[in-house]
Parts: structure tokens; sequence; C-alpha cells
């Protein structure tokens, strides 16, 4: 089980994950795991269970156009698993 805290973004148009200890995500890793929709050096766009994820190298999620708590805990524990270092 990874730690993290799911939130309303400042602007409250969109949630956001973040880790609550520090830790890198290796985009590798989850762009082999994972739809990706959108690459940079930093930061990946994927395309989980219908929703975008803009996922962060430093560990912040930005979730796109969902309210479903629950399906947002449970995806960001999958990325999290996933692809963290």
């Amino acid at each position: 089980m990874v730690d993290f805290i799911l939130s309303k973004c400042k602007t409250k148009a969109a949630f956001s994950a973040k880790l609550n200890k520090n830790g890198k995500l290796d985009l590798g890793k989850l762009k082999e795991k994972f739809e990706v929709v959108m690459e940079t050096s930093i930061l990946l766009v994927l395309k989980i269970e219908g929703i975008e994820i803009v996922v962060h190298r430093h560990g912040e999620l930005l979730f796109k156009n969902c309210e479903d708590v629950s399906l947002m805990e449970k995806i960001a524990e999958e990325i999290y698993s996933s692809g963290l270092r």
C-alpha cells in the first residue's frame, strides 16, 4: 500500500494525488504497462479506464474529468505500485 493523498486541486477543476513521502516515478515502466496519450521528458498522459491522468516524474498525478474518488484512489494505487523507484 502506497501512502498518498488525493485532493481537489487549487483551482477546484480537477483532483490530484501526491505522495506523502518523496518519491520518483519511472515513466519508462509506466509507458510499458498503461496506454500513453502523450509523452514528454518530465511527464506522461495516461488513459486508464477512460480517464486521462497526467503523471509527473516527481510523483504528482492529475486526474482530468473525473469525480469518482474511489476509482481515482484505485488508479493512483496502481500507478504508484507500478512506477515508484
